[in-house]
């Protein structure tokens, strides 16, 4: 097998022009960032009932906030945080 030395250099022009596209269309691609929902946790100080409920704006740690479903008793903000969304599938 013989090869012409024009047809090694158009294989490689061809191949670096396809590797360029390649990598420019990756590059472009933007990594997919996680969401997040913020969630609130209550706990009573009397009882140690706790429950989690959606962020509300201006709520902060140690705030008191509801009464307690067991004993009646006002509950306070233990934790602020986030949990990371998790895609649902679906049913097909």
């Amino acid at each position: 097998m013989n090869f012409n030395i024009d047809t090694i250099i158009y294989t490689l022009i061809i191949t670096t022009i396809v590797m360029v596209i390649y990598l420019y269309i990756e590059l472009r691609k933007k990594p997919q960032k996680p969401e997040y929902d913020t969630k609130t946790l209550l706990k009573c100080p009397k009882c140690g009932y706790q429950i989690e409920k959606n962020y509300e704006l201006g709520e902060f740690i140690g705030m008191i906030k509801g009464k307690c479903p067991k004993c009646n008793t006002p509950m306070k903000i233990i934790a602020i945080y986030a949990v990371e969304k998790t895609l649902k599938p679906r049913k097909t």
